[in-house]
């Protein structure tokens, strides 16, 4: 039986979500702003090509954050991403706590409400992790083959529990 862990709602402050916005904007504005200095304007094939760069960037920008998810099978703990879904069996996992939180992104992705990659871990057993989480801080460290990830599930506290129950040992 698949059970759907909720994943816990980002706490980016306002501003910075929406400056993640201004990029994707500025792209389509900017495709049609005219430049009464240039030679050349820029022909209609690059504004219309800007445009939809600009709109496929918020596309992608909305979709990332509602990729992610974790759901407890039969087998073990699922976890799905933009960019697949992999699934860990119980008896290859071990579970720690951390009051740590995500620092520097070293490799991937970091919008608010989707971090997926390397990034610095400000805990004290760790100095960096993988990433599959929608926050940076209130987070667990699920080990799989000694590398660890960070998971931010809504109640962190449960999942623990529910992984022990399934035989996933507290470190």
């Amino acid at each position: 039986m698949n059970t759907a862990v909720p994943v816990a709602p980002p706490t980016s402050p306002l501003w910075f979500r929406a400056l993640t916005w201004v990029a994707p904007l500025m792209l389509i504005v900017t495709a049609w702003v005219p430049d009464d200095g240039a030679d050349r304007p820029l022909p209609l094939a690059g504004s219309v090509f800007l445009t939809l760069l600009g709109v496929g960037l918020a596309a992608l920008f909305a979709q990332l954050p509602r990729r992610l998810s974790y759901t407890l099978t039969d087998t073990g703990l699922r976890v799905s991403r933009f960019s697949g879904t992999f699934e860990w069996p119980y008896r290859d996992l071990r579970l720690r706590r951390t009051e740590g939180h995500l620092g520097l992104k070293v490799g991937g992705v970091g919008l608010p409400g989707y971090y997926s990659g390397n990034y610095t871990f400000t805990g004290p057993a760790y100095r960096s992790v993988q990433a599959l989480a929608s926050n940076t801080q209130g987070g667990l460290i699920v080990e799989r083959g000694g590398v660890p990830y960070y998971l931010t599930p809504a109640n962190p506290d449960a999942l623990a529990r529910a992984l022990a129950a399934r035989g996933v040992p507290t470190v």
